[in-house]
């Protein structure tokens, strides 16, 4: 799988709430339900390292995300 790495810099770059919409609006391109609810600010921090580091921790991203989800 390739990842275009500006596009994932232009979406870490992105307010918390632009950034979780946009999250959930990925998802949900691709069949997955997730609350509307803007995660804590330290969660989306968390996702942003997850694909800013030099090698993009796809795993970590999607763990984060489905913790979130089962919230």
């Amino acid at each position: 799988m390739r990842f275009d790495r500006e596009k994932l810099e232009a979406l870490a770059a992105l307010p918390d709430e632009k950034l979780w919409a946009e999250v959930v609006r990925i998802a949900d391109m691709y069949g997955y339900s997730l609350p509307k609810e803007t995660p804590s600010h330290t969660d989306l921090e968390k996702m942003r390292g997850a694909v800013r580091s030099d090698k993009i921790n796809v795993s970590e991203a999607l763990k984060l995300v489905n913790q979130y989800k089962k919230k």
